[in-house]
């Protein structure tokens, strides 16, 4: 008698065309914001405040979001909220630990796509506008990432995965665009020592490049 037999369809992966040359981003800052990365926070509310005070200006080029999430998801700040430097780093000061468990990076993710790198919440993805989200997570995920991260993939979105403390490395390697955007740190406060590096990534290595796709879609 046969076993079970299992289908695999073919990945195929669509990367949405971007104006490479161009020196406008749109930057959304996902957030690990369950209890157990409640002391976390400062060293994450720096990191946002450095890159803010690094890249934007007051041309609009840089636009910046801020989500946190734990068992559910809330918009701190959308891509349309804040247009100046001084505006978004007084936002980002008066975060506050939003609290929660458990910690499901999975329905993030897939928020983040469904209702932030979308026009209305000031998303510039039709206009060739490269889409970059920084995931900051101190655990493992409660629920299953791998649907979101590849639809995140699919839609041209360049996804940095950067773990603190518990993070699981195979998880980063799922949600990371490419193996050079997932980073594994031992706790929160080295966050701060990779900040340059990330905002050179940022401003000089927006590139077309082949995602990162660990294993095949089954059906």
């Amino acid at each position: 008698m046969l076993g079970n037999r299992h289908e695999f369809t073919s990945l195929y992966i669509h990367i949405s065309p971007c104006n490479t040359g161009s020196n406008k981003r749109d930057i959304v800052f996902l957030l690990d914001g369950s209890d157990d990365s409640r002391n976390g926070l400062p060293a994450i509310r720096e990191f946002i405040r450095r890159m803010a005070a690094e890249l934007v200006t007051n041309e609009d080029t840089i636009r910046f979001a801020v989500i946190q999430y734990s068992d559910d998801t809330t918009v701190y700040f959308n891509l349309n909220a804040h247009r100046s430097k001084k505006a978004i780093i007084y936002a980002v000061r008066s975060l506050r630990h939003k609290g929660g468990m458990p910690r499901n990076t999975g329905a993030a993710l897939q928020f983040v796509l469904d209702h932030v790198f979308v026009t209305t919440s000031g998303s510039r993805r039709l206009d060739g506008v490269p889409q970059i989200l920084f995931l900051l997570i101190g655990g493992k995920s409660n629920d299953d990432v791998s649907q979101a991260a590849l639809k995140l993939k699919q839609s041209g979105v360049l996804s940095f995965a950067i773990g603190m403390k518990n993070a699981k490395q195979k998880e980063l390697e799922k949600i990371a665009f490419s193996s050079k955007y997932h980073f594994n740190l031992p706790v929160f406060g080295e966050l701060l020592s990779i900040q340059p590096e990330m905002a050179a990534l940022v401003r000089t290595g927006i590139k077309i490049e082949h995602p990162s796709v660990v294993g095949k879609i089954k059906r």
